[in-house]
């Protein structure tokens, strides 16, 4: 009996011993997956970037995966400064110009001639300095407010004049023979408010009527400049001649008139 005991003691025990080694032989495999994804073939660099990886390349493929927005951004963020500087630059055409729009650009070119070649000679032939200072900023306005109607009239297939009126020229020609104070009078009767007034109606024009957008917001863009341009003559009026009323041009009070008008 106790013979029998002890054998069915030890084959229990036998069968626990037995039982431990398939526990631990059972776990082994649990831990070793880990372990073979970590060190894995498939999470290497060369086949980290390899097209279609999918498996274990979340943990490693993040690094090759990041150059592919970078590179799809690229040219979206360099798309904006183009559409921007193209939006700025008048719409070239190989068609000419609405009559409207080509004879608004004339009278536009042969204004800003006239201005310049006053503002010139104001600044050789005039006595005030407020007549010189007036003169230069007139020369500085309308020479950069050339350059740009040039480049908008060559956009648009039209050529514009490459001087003043006949009758503006005329106006010069007068203008040139005289001197000293008798020039910022006569200079002021011809380049001062009612010069201005004429321009700002001629723009306020394009700026409603002209059918290219470009030459309508040319025109628009312009305008505020040439009200200053008013201003100034206005007070260089005041300031020469609202004194002398034999001699003063009156143009100065009827700006306030017009503006009722309007």
């Amino acid at each position: 009996m106790m013979l029998h005991r002890l054998r069915t003691t030890a084959a229990a025990l036998a069968a626990a011993g037995l039982g431990l080694t398939a526990w631990a032989q059972g776990t082994s495999p649990s831990i070793a997956p880990p372990s073979t994804s970590i060190t894995s073939p498939d999470t290497s660099p060369s086949q980290g970037s390899a097209p279609g990886a999918t498996g274990g390349s979340s943990t490693t493929g993040g690094g090759s995966a990041a150059p592919a927005p970078r590179t799809g951004t690229t040219p979206a963020g360099s798309t904006p400064p183009v559409s921007t500087s193209a939006q700025k630059a008048p719409t070239a055409t190989d068609s000419k110009p609405a009559h409207a729009d080509s004879s608004f650009m004339n009278d536009a070119a042969h204004a800003g001639h006239f201005e310049v070649e006053g503002a010139k000679l104001a600044l050789q032939r005039a006595h005030s300095d407020a007549v010189k200072s007036f003169a230069q900023r007139m020369l500085d306005d309308h020479t950069a407010a050339a350059q740009q109607l040039e480049t908008l009239a060559s956009a648009k297939n039209h050529k514009l004049p490459d001087g003043p009126s006949l009758m503006q020229k005329g106006k010069l020609k007068l203008l040139s023979t005289h001197e000293g104070a008798k020039f910022d009078k006569s200079y002021i009767d011809s380049l001062g408010p009612k010069a201005h007034r004429e321009t700002i109606e001629l723009f306020e024009k394009g700026a409603t009527k002209a059918h290219d957008p470009d030459v309508k917001a040319w025109a628009e863009k312009t305008l505020p400049t040439l009200r200053e341009h008013l201003r100034m003559a206005e007070q260089l009026d005041r300031s020469a001649n609202g004194a002398d009323k034999k001699n003063a041009t009156h143009d100065a009070p009827l700006h306030g008139d017009v503006a009722k008008k309007k």
